[in-house]
């Protein structure tokens, strides 16, 4: 894995926090992963987007069910579409 030096202006007490969080992995490395955490998110919601697309939105009674059964507690609630 290649990697490039970059500059970036950072809130200064989030700046503080994150250094606080980085320890000793260093903030390039909390960074890096809090990219690739973000990166990942963009991706799955776009697949997502497709999914609605082409198969339709997930009907909310099994929205419902989903949230019902979720292991650990409810689950952010995506925007549900009802279908015609």
């Amino acid at each position: 894995m290649s990697t490039e030096k970059v500059s970036l202006s950072l809130n200064t007490d989030l700046l503080r926090k994150a250094r606080q969080m980085a320890g000793r992995r260093g903030l390039s490395a909390l960074v890096n992963d809090a990219l690739r955490v973000r990166v990942q998110q963009e991706q799955l919601r776009s697949l997502l987007d497709e999914m609605d697309s082409e198969y339709g939105p997930v009907p909310v009674k099994e929205l419902e069910r989903a949230r019902k059964l979720w292991p650990d507690g409810p689950v952010k609630k995506r925007k549900a579409h009802r279908r015609a």
